[in-house]
């Protein structure tokens, strides 16, 4: 999170060094290139989630959200000119640069891509790193390596942390904390009551896993998170 905050920063900075060539001041350019910051929000969170498995429908897709980027970005720019030109100036002078909807993606796209790469080189980092988890079982403080993680149940009432050994570990903490802190380039949820550790899968299906001695169901909602697997 801080290093997102950091970089978004510095790409702040970047777009009022641009903007400023155009002929803003360098406070209004801060303000006009935070205009592109919501843009690169929606690049950020939505990219990752276009599968190209179908190329058609993958292609379909980064087209709707390049659309919907630029329309944002076009009418946060246009909103903004507004207010610096003719609310403070009393006309309004739009730079016909910001105006070519290529420039506007080539600067989205240069500034999403080295945040992109960076955010996948920290989380193979980290990832590289042994984790470990805390939590209570059965009024005992238990402290578990990851890696000994086989897959996490959830019950009506508990959660079930079954390890590799074959030992089974009740705990109250839910299914939605273990998602949560459990790093997912180890870990994938398949289905509202089941987590799974995914170098222990010998067997994928759109509707069910295999691991050693035990064959757990995927729900739909969860099925298209295995296709990258």
């Amino acid at each position: 999170m801080l290093f997102t905050i950091f970089y978004w920063a510095v790409c702040l900075v970047v777009l009022a060094v641009i903007l400023s060539s155009l002929g803003y001041d360098f406070f209004a350019s801060m303000f006009v290139g935070s205009m592109f910051l919501p843009g690169l929000l929606m690049i950020k969170y939505f990219v990752p989630q276009i599968s190209f498995r179908s190329l058609a429908q993958g292609l379909l897709n980064a087209f709707w959200l390049a659309a919907a980027v630029l329309v944002l970005t076009y009418l946060l720019l246009f909103v903004v000119n507004y207010y610096l030109e003719v609310g403070l100036f009393g006309n309004m002078n739009f730079p016909p640069l910001l105006s070519n909807p290529i420039f506007i993606l080539f600067v989205l796209a240069a500034l999403a891509l080295p945040e992109h790469l960076l955010d996948n080189y920290l989380k193979a980092r980290e990832a590289a790193r042994p984790q470990t988890v805390e939590f209570i079982s059965e009024r005992r403080h238990v402290t578990l390596s990851t890696e000994e993680i086989c897959y996490i149940e959830s019950l009506d009432n508990e959660v079930v942390v079954h390890t590799i050994s074959g030992e089974e570990l009740r705990t109250r903490t839910p299914i939605s904390r273990w998602e949560a802190t459990l790093n997912e380039l180890h870990f994938v949820r398949i289905h509202r009551a089941y987590i799974v550790q995914r170098n222990l899968l010998l067997r994928i299906s759109r509707t069910e896993v295999e691991l050693k001695e035990v064959t757990l169901p995927v729900s739909r909602k969860y099925a298209e998170r295995l296709n990258s697997l």
